[in-house]
């Protein structure tokens, strides 16, 4: 088994919170559903690159916004709704030049992490987890589904099962990448 978190992929479009307390609304739902969430998420479409020609990002059913979630657009809904199940929610993006657009919550927190084999670098005070630079997980993330995010980091990156990748890689859409960050073997 592996795991995976998700990577900003080459030269595709990024969407943005048009806020930080808009990103810190999102971030801070930690293993909530949003069910208060009357509004959709405010966000600013990223089209072109940052170096000096500006040139333009491709479109991706999947731009990315960051680590924490998934920006999605239809046909990429499409396919996550079904292998993500009940881990997740799907939340209105406005603010893009697309009708429809989803941010996609992961709300399904697993406690899987061996903090004594990691390398984990914690708030002080505190054991609050800021950062890990290498990952080890228990037995247990078998269990823990094909989404997930870690439960001492309800703020940070989201986990995908290898499975899960490979489904999202045999679809064929586009603008997901994503970075092993543990095996098993």
């Amino acid at each position: 088994m592996e795991i995976f978190v998700p990577i900003p992929p080459e030269g595709g479009e990024w969407v943005v919170t048009d806020t930080a307390r808009e990103l810190e609304k999102m971030l801070g739902a930690g293993a909530s559903r949003i069910p208060w969430w009357k509004r959709p998420i405010r966000a600013v479409h990223v089209a072109h690159g940052d170096e000096p020609r500006r040139r333009p990002l491709r479109s991706v059913d999947a731009p990315w916004m960051g680590s924490h979630g998934l920006v999605v657009k239809p046909a990429a809904r499409a396919l996550l709704e079904p292998l993500f199940g009940s881990a997740a929610q799907y939340v209105p993006v406005r603010g893009t030049p697309y009708p429809k657009l989803d941010y996609v919550h992961v709300h399904k927190l697993a406690d899987v992490l061996d903090e004594n084999a990691s390398d984990i670098h914690y708030f002080t005070p505190g054991r609050d987890i800021m950062d890990v630079a290498r990952y080890m997980f228990r037995r247990e993330v078998a269990n823990a589904g094909p989404v997930f995010k870690l439960e001492r980091m309800p703020r940070g990156s989201i986990f995908l099962r290898d499975d899960a990748v490979d489904a999202i890689h045999a679809s064929g859409l586009t603008g997901f990448a994503f970075e092993k960050v543990w095996s098993s073997t």
